[in-house]
């Protein structure tokens, strides 16, 4: 996968419940060749898990700094949720509905690759998913998949969301919420 440290990146400006983003979360989500690429980072320490070495598959990521991708099917309700840490471990998780698992659950994505850069400072992380890989029962096409970026970050955690979700308790897994994929996608990333 070839960094871009170049690539404009869209920003959060604000959390969940409208106060201010100092650690700027960031994003870029683009297709390139045969990729679904995906890069995230924020401008604060990440804070990850024990057992996240950087790279690998690996549940349970939202317990520390993650960014998410959700990609939906609008016509059945499927729906993947993808999370990347600030080491470049990764997750994905298909769903028939919200928080409803697809069996059999998790599992890596075939030719998935990821890379990051984390400091003190700060970290970028970014993923690189085969289109071919993708569940068929998403249908994947950017002229009708749905989604949103999310990210989850600091102790205690601030939420973040691409797509206005509503308000109350910051939950994510709102489908019927999320926008259009074109208005996430970016020229290149």
């Amino acid at each position: 996968m070839d960094r871009k440290p170049d690539i404009a990146m869209d920003t959060m400006d604000t959390d969940w419940f409208g106060g201010p983003a100092p650690c700027r979360p960031r994003w870029a989500l683009c297709v390139r060749g045969g990729d679904l690429c995906f890069r995230a980072g924020a401008d604060l320490p990440p804070i990850c898990l024990e057992t996240d070495s950087g790279g690998g598959f690996v549940e349970g990521l939202w317990e520390g700094d993650v960014a998410e991708l959700f990609l939906l099917n609008p016509a059945t309700g499927f729906y993947v949720e993808f999370n990347l840490s600030p080491r470049g471990s990764w997750w994905c998780c298909p769903f028939d509905a919200p928080r409803e698992r697809t069996a059999p659950g998790p599992a890596p994505l075939p030719g998935a690759r990821t890379e990051s850069t984390a400091t003190g400072a700060g970290w970028d992380s970014a993923i690189a998913v085969p289109l071919a890989s993708l569940p068929a029962a998403l249908a994947f096409d950017p002229g009708t998949t749905r989604g949103n970026i999310t990210f989850c970050l600091g102790r205690p955690p601030s939420y973040f969301t691409a797509a206005d979700l509503g308000g109350g308790a910051p939950d994510f897994h709102r489908p019927d919420k999320w926008v259009a994929l074109k208005q996430l996608l970016v020229a290149s990333c």
